[in-house]
């Protein structure tokens, strides 16, 4: 079993680098199929970006993360997607851990972690204050599916957000992970 990252852009090409490069330099190679980046500008710091890494691109003009994450997720030939937004730093050994929870049958799951990208204090508040009330928001920064399980609740274009997401994927009978 392999995963798919699929990494959603909007003009970020320095945080993809970096992103890119933390994963190619923790995740284990036979764990990873790909990287796909769905960017929503024509740069070209993004193509050396890609280029360097040997990272698929693909381009979305509307700029939308949930139409970028569809064009991944359609894209994406790994049993498993994983939705990592540029900024943000997977845990530690992500892609073991990932993959020890499919065979642990949950069939979704999320991490909690801290952006790399510097908030000012008000949004620091006020995610934290979501945290609270809401432990996702309503998209979360990263978080892993079965790909074949994704098409058939019908994603996330069908299901608008991440919360609506797993709520089908509860119903539908499956585990998910926090």
């Amino acid at each position: 079993m392999k995963i798919s990252v699929v990494i959603p852009s909007n003009n970020e090409a320095p945080y993809v680098e970096e992103l890119v490069s933390y994963i190619k330099s923790t995740a284990k190679a036979e764990n990873i199929e790909e990287i796909l980046i769905v960017e929503s500008f024509d740069t070209r710091h993004i193509i050396k970006v890609a280029e360097k890494s040997h990272a698929k691109l693909y381009y979305n003009l509307l700029g939308d993360k949930v139409v970028q994450m569809e064009m991944g997720a359609f894209q994406a030939v790994g049993e498993v997607i994983y939705f990592i937004k540029p900024g943000c730093t997977p845990p530690s050994g992500f892609d073991v851990r990932i993959l020890k929870h499919i065979q642990e049958k949950y069939a979704m799951g999320c991490f909690d972690f801290e952006t790399n990208v510097a908030d000012n204090i008000l949004t620091i508040i006020y995610k934290k204050l979501c945290g609270l009330f809401c432990k996702d928001f309503f998209q979360a920064n990263s978080f892993f599916v079965l790909n074949k399980l994704y098409y058939q609740v019908g994603g996330l274009k069908k299901n608008n957000n991440y919360i609506k997401l797993k709520k089908q994927i509860l119903l539908n009978g499956n585990q998910i992970y926090y």
